[in-house]
């Protein structure tokens, strides 16, 4: 492992220096000691190809757990979805916000739409405006805030009193729920080395997961009351994520990559000391981040609006994050996710066994977010994304067929198989396309527009969710619809095209330093030739060993 424990660099880019602009090394003599970014950088670069896993666990551990806090926004991003797309299997919560029908109480399908329509129009609305305040406040400044607002959107959630209410506070809680999945994935990126890039990114997908889990645990364990508590419980369990963000945030350290941009280079080191081992050369490390957004503000200019992410190199890598996002709706993610219990009840399965099937779909999800952890390590983006893609295209097909069983009503069997399939679907959903989706978001994503492009990637997440929250209903609702399973075949159709897509578009990231993927997004490089591109000498040294080229 290269040695950073001592000092690489005799001084750091003072703040007065810009970072747009060439750094010469008459510009960088100060006090009789000249820096030479460049030399600098590629210590940097050359350590970080060399850790190990546990070498960077060791390293940036004070880093993981920072990460760990940011994430909590994401498991409450998971957590209400989830929450609302089950509340309407609720016995309590149908008499309370439904309607009669066939001797039981049925919420109305437009006002499932409705709920669910909120969280997604939300999400649009958050994600794509929390770019802002991301860019001029910075990381911490904006999870604060989107915490305070969900602290107060709870608290009118949980004093609902009337349908209309209801969809009010999940509209204003989904535009924060949008701003959690931009916020978490864009700190961890800048925090994490190489190695624990892909491990770090994928933690957002099991974030998402364990909201999940945990909703439909709190669920559970709720349905059987026969009072309101069976849904103001849950809606009350949403107060822990933001208020347990809020005790530890003022104590987290801010981004530094964000730092460096503002031309706060001594805080960004400050940062850095806070974020990493002591025994780590941190001004090598603030070296290379200073040379890596020097040359995208030389080859790109410094613009950082939305108009900027659809201009030259950077084009090609918003279409790929915006098309991994969109991707996880149109392969059935929300119908698989959103809608089990509902779908286990409508196909025959008793509440109980629907909502404990619901649980065990979600805790499978649970186990292969955390196996995918390995397959990241020890595998490259593409196959695992791709491959996994594959598969579940075959999973939702085989949904769709069990439904043209031959008296489907009268055969349990083949509803226990259609349910046992989901089972399935999310387990190697969580273990592949899942996690790598926002593995891929942070790789592809120039430093300067990160933030901007996972923005604009939830915006296309969340406008495909907004279409499956209007249709999935009036599609199999028994007063609507009542397609069942036969809604499989829909998301077979959309998924195949996004397998086209994915082989010829997706290119192989693993194992590069954001300065190695900014100069062959640059070059135009070949999707097929990304796992295998090898820097020249005169790149300035980033031709590094095979380890650090992910092959």
């Amino acid at each position: 492992m290269q040695d950073l424990s001592k000092p690489a660099v005799a001084e750091i880019l003072s703040p007065a220096e810009k970072i747009g602009a060439p750094v010469t090394q008459e510009q960088s003599v100060k006090q009789g000691q000249v820096f030479s970014t460049s030399a600098a950088a590629q210590d940097a670069v050359a350590a970080e190809h060399s850790y190990t896993v546990r070498e960077a666990f060791f390293l940036f551990r004070p880093a993981i757990g920072w990460c760990f806090l940011f994430s909590l926004g994401v498991v409450m991003a998971g957590f209400d979805p989830q929450l609302v797309g089950t509340l309407v299997a609720i016995p309590t919560f149908q008499k309370d916000f439904g309607e009669p029908y066939n001797g039981a109480y049925l919420v109305p399908a437009q006002w499932q739409s409705a709920f669910n329509l909120g969280v997604p129009i939300g999400q649009l609305v958050g994600a794509y405006f929390v770019g802002f305040p991301l860019e001029k406040y910075g990381r911490r400044w904006t999870l604060a805030i989107c915490c305070v607002i969900s602290c107060i959107v709870v608290a009118v959630q949980f004093s609902a009193q009337n349908r209309p209410q209801l969809l009010i506070a999940e509209l204003i809680n989904g535009c924060v729920l949008g701003a959690f999945p931009v916020i978490a994935p864009t700190y961890i990126s800048e925090t994490t080395p190489v190695v624990l890039r892909g491990i770090g990114a994928a933690f957002v997908n099991l974030s998402f997961v364990i909201g999940q889990l945990v909703a439909s645990g709190v669920l559970a364990g709720c349905q059987s009351r026969e009072d309101r508590w069976s849904y103001d419980i849950p809606f009350a369990c949403q107060w822990i994520f933001p208020i347990a963000i809020l005790v530890f945030l003022p104590f987290c350290p801010e981004s530094p990559w964000w730092l460096v941009r503002q031309r706060k280079s001594e805080e960004a080191l400050r940062a850095l000391k806070r974020l990493t081992h002591p025994s780590m050369d941190c001004e090598a490390l603030l070296a290379n981040i200073e040379e890596t957004t020097r040359l995208e503000y030389e080859v790109e200019g410094e613009g950082i609006g939305f108009t900027e992410c659809f201009k030259g190199t950077d084009r090609r890598r918003t279409i790929i994050s915006c098309m991994v996002y969109a991707i996880q709706p149109l392969a059935a993610n929300f119908f698989v996710i959103g809608y089990p219990v509902y779908f286990f009840e409508l196909a025959g399965l008793a509440t109980d066994a629907a909502f404990n099937l619901g649980v065990g779909l979600l805790a499978v999800g649970f186990v292969g977010t955390c196996l995918s952890w390995f397959l990241i390590a020890r595998f490259d983006r593409r196959p695992i994304y791709n491959y996994g893609l594959y598969f579940l295209t075959v999973l939702i097909l085989l949904i769709g067929v069990l439904d043209l069983a031959p008296d489907y009503v009268n055969r349990p069997n083949v509803a226990w198989a259609q349910s046992s399939m989901m089972v399935v679907y999310n387990f190697f959903y969580d273990l592949t396309i899942g996690p790598l989706c926002f593995v891929i978001i942070c790789e592809t994503s120039s430093a300067k527009l990160r933030g901007k492009t996972i923005a604009l990637a939830t915006v296309a997440n969340s406008l495909i969710n907004m279409a499956c929250a209007v249709g999935i209903p009036y599609a199999i609702n028994p007063d609507q619809g009542n397609m069942r399973g036969k809604l499989a075949f829909v998301f077979f159709g959309t998924a195949l095209p996004c397998c086209v897509y994915c082989h010829f578009c997706l290119p192989e990231t693993k194992g590069r330093t954001f300065g190695e993927l900014d100069l062959m997004f640059q070059r135009k490089v070949a999707t097929k030739n990304f796992k295998n591109y090898v820097f020249e000498e005169e790149d300035g040294g980033m031709n590094m060993s095979a380890k650090g080229l992910g092959r």
